[in-house]
């Protein structure tokens, strides 16, 4: 599957960003090295960066709260675990997950659960709020994802296809390798990396800190 990309030009002119800026937040970790892509051009060798990635990555910079510094906001976006133990019932009274996200995610985690639980509960949490995952399609990618190794699942992209009317789960950590017959279709596509960033920054507003 082709990713669309975007320029580095197009990206500092859109975001109103200094090529300074960009590489500080590279050194520090904010900005994946492997986002960065050098692509032959007519004019030359370019930088490109997946576009739907990048740009909400550089919108949760912009946007961080004041006082926090880069090295923070780097622990933040990143995609390593914290230590955490929490029950589905304590992150909906916490509104980090919906009543309908809690269902799903009952029979998987019926007790406490740890960091990467809770990063998969509320990760297909808002797919299944917008109608883009089934109840049982949610339990499919979920029954997936907590029988994967659990730091490449946290850099994956996971992927539910649907053949012949059976949901099935792959998880790649390149998507782009992804080569699928013509009879599968493709269901719903979560980015591992996005979601953990965005769910820790959750667990940074509610007041749930990292333990380690």
């Amino acid at each position: 599957m082709d990713e669309e990309l975007i320029s580095k030009k197009e990206l500092l002119e859109l975001k109103g960003i200094s090529y300074g800026t960009l590489y500080r937040w590279k050194r520090k970790q904010l900005i994946p090295d492997e986002w960065f892509i050098r692509k032959s051009t007519f004019t030359g060798q370019e930088t490109f960066f997946p576009r739907d990635l990048i740009l909400e990555r550089v919108d949760s910079i912009l946007n961080s709260k004041a006082g926090t510094s880069l090295d923070d906001l780097a622990e933040i976006l990143s995609g390593s675990p914290m230590e955490l133990s929490i029950t589905l019932k304590e992150m909906k009274q916490r509104e980090m997950i919906s009543e309908t996200a809690r269902f799903a995610a009952e029979p998987f985690f019926p007790g406490m659960t740890d960091f990467d639980g809770a990063l998969i509960t509320y990760a297909v949490g808002g797919p299944i709020e917008r109608g883009d995952l089934s109840l049982e399609d949610a339990r499919t990618m979920i029954q997936s994802m907590m029988a994967a190794d659990r730091e490449a699942m946290r850099r994956s992209t996971v992927s539910l296809y649907r053949k012949h009317g059976v949901a099935f789960c792959i998880i790649l950590f390149d998507a782009s390798m992804a080569q699928m017959d013509a009879a599968s279709k493709l269901v719903f596509e979560m980015n591992m990396p996005q979601s953990a960033a965005a769910f820790k920054e959750i667990l940074s507003k509610v007041g749930v800190e990292d333990h380690e």
